[in-house]
């Protein structure tokens, strides 16, 4: 109740995420005196949060809805399969090979950097209470993060770093989904999550990393490419944060799926670092909601995004691509190699 009234929350706990992809100003949503958000006449937003399904939807013929984790939260949600009547989905986790088979399914975010921030203007326009009120939510989690002093201290008041906050290794239940639809061993994928200092085992990691995914491409049914898919780009992710991690002029934490998570891109401190971004950890978009949350703070940012045709590449492709994306990346970090 607290949270629905005072930051706006009433759809649900990340309704910010929502508010930046342009989703509201988009189906012609607006703001009461509040700052709270009112949808159109017949139109209807599952709540982001809650686990069971309102029959109140049955009384409106626009429905909506959102899905933060891409194809395999489509694949796992019971709530969106029990839903009767036609809806809309909007995505985070860009994968074609999947969506372009699901009806009335889109990108939750604008496909560009440069269309996102023509539009950040006038979703702030748009909705200037909301965004006042998020100010105060920023605020307040800038307090809540202080209980986690060590990392409060650093990010705040550390000299400029590189820094990233996410969620990098997949939890044991994630990595045994990923197992189990892949058909994988551990020991044929865990040397991507283990410490590396030096540039020649990140490269010795990139090849074994095409060749597993070269023979995961033959060996996986279509039907469990989604999960194919996020366990390549989590890949990604370990090989290049545990290159990084540890060097001088770099903050890495690894949230651990949310259980160790440190909220460092909604608080007011922090401007004097450069934010890594490693892209969505669900698909290859351009903007999601670290991305935008970034953008919106105009915090500075070093990126490092993948192009979609990489999942279909064959192995000296893709070793190719990733290695020089990789080199790029590093040279703008200022890292020797």
């Amino acid at each position: 109740m607290i949270r629905k009234y005072f930051f706006s929350e009433e759809f649900g706990r990340n309704v910010i995420w929502v508010m930046l992809s342009g989703f509201f100003l988009k189906i012609g949503a607006k703001e009461n005196i509040l700052g709270q958000i009112i949808m159109p006449k017949d139109h209807y937003l599952f709540n982001l949060d809650e686990k069971k399904i309102n029959n109140e939807y049955l009384n409106y013929n626009n429905l909506h809805y959102i899905l933060f984790d891409g194809a395999t939260e489509y694949l796992s949600d019971t709530k969106l399969q029990n839903i009767k009547k036609k809806i809309n989905i909007y995505y985070v986790g860009k994968f074609d090979y999947f969506w372009k088979d699901i009806k009335n399914s889109q990108s939750l975010f604008p496909a560009s950097v440069d269309e996102f921030n023509d539009l950040l203007p006038k979703i702030k326009k748009k909705f200037p209470i909301f965004f006042k009120k998020y100010l105060f939510k920023k605020f307040i989690t800038t307090l809540i993060n202080t209980k986690k002093s060590r990392l409060f201290y650093n990010h705040v008041f550390e000299k400029k770093k590189f820094t990233y906050y996410g969620y990098i290794r997949p939890t044991k239940e994630l990595l045994e989904i990923y197992q189990k639809h892949l058909n994988l061993e551990y020991d044929q994928f865990k040397i991507f999550f283990e410490q590396s200092n030096s540039y020649s085992q990140l490269k010795k990691n990139l090849i074994k990393f095409c060749d597993l995914k070269t023979y995961l491409l033959k060996t996986v049914k279509t039907r469990d490419y989604p999960y194919l898919n996020e366990f390549l780009l989590f890949a990604i992710r370990n090989i290049l944060c545990n290159f990084l991690k540890g060097k001088h002029s770099f903050l890495i934490h690894d949230g651990a799926g949310g259980d160790f998570n440190f909220n460092a891109y909604e608080m007011i401190l922090g401007n004097q670092h450069v934010y890594l971004d490693f892209g969505s950890k669900v698909g290859t978009d351009t903007v999601y909601p670290r991305q935008a949350l970034l953008n919106l703070s105009n915090r500075k940012i070093v990126r490092f995004n993948l192009n979609k045709n990489l999942f279909s590449m064959n192995k000296d492709n893709s070793y190719l691509y990733l290695k020089d994306r990789i080199d790029k990346f590093l040279y703008d970090l200022d890292v020797k190699t």
